[in-house]
């Protein structure tokens, strides 16, 4: 979760409130990167080529990261904490506790595996019904199990492809990325040009999910 704070500008005013920006230059530069101490919370410190500063509560844990303008001084940073204390502590809360509940964390009985294959045979079922005919490729075999580092993988040679069981109990539009994603690979065995030209043809947002389903890891 994101606050945007506005650093105060070192000097002059803007007519009704206007902000000129400068042109765009690119992502901002990392400068350096500091974990201080701020009234007992560990606050990661990254000073980039930026203009305003940033708090950021992220999962799994509730870390907490700034991004700060390279001359904003450490006091400043402690006084901006300090106001926003409340707000700090509340969203780590939110945070810490919404992954606690994810369905990524649950433990995996018989029951809960017998759930998820029946799950996913019933979704795969009707997505092939769709994409096979859009991406012109029929797997040989799509086989469901536990997976610790992938979502899906693909044996080009043999026509095999296998899903991660965890997809399941996501959302299901993820499932579709991870399967067309695999029905691509049947075309193409790595992610190089050929392979994201597909990708975009067939599922024009798929890099976003691609963005969002990792950040669930």
């Amino acid at each position: 979760m994101n606050e945007p704070a506005r650093t105060p500008p070192s000097g002059g005013r803007t007519r009704s409130g206007a902000t000129r920006r400068a042109p765009s230059r690119g992502r901002a530069r990392t400068l350096s990167v500091e974990v201080l101490d701020i009234e007992g919370l560990k606050v990661t410190v990254t000073r980039k080529t930026v203009k305003n500063m940033y708090l950021r509560i992220k999962p799994p844990d509730g870390r907490i990261e700034i991004t700060a303008p390279k001359r904003l001084s450490r006091a400043s940073i402690a006084r901006f904490v300090h106001a926003r204390r409340e707000w700090i502590e509340a969203t780590r809360r939110n945070v810490i506790d919404a992954d606690a509940q994810s369905p990524l964390k649950q433990p995996w009985s018989d029951e809960r595996k017998r759930e998820a294959k029946r799950i996913l045979n019933e979704r795969i079922s009707q997505m092939l019904l769709y994409w096979v005919p859009i991406v012109g490729k029929v797997p040989t075999n799509i086989s469901l199990r536990r997976m610790s580092t992938r979502w899906g993988s693909c044996t080009p040679s043999t026509g095999r492809i296998r899903i991660n069981l965890e997809l399941a109990f996501l959302p299901e539009v993820y499932l579709e990325y991870v399967l067309v994603h695999e029905l691509t690979h049947l075309w193409e065995r790595g992610h190089g040009e050929g392979f994201q030209r597909r990708m975009t043809q067939y599922l024009p947002e798929w890099k976003r999910l691609r963005c969002e389903l990792n950040q669930l890891v």
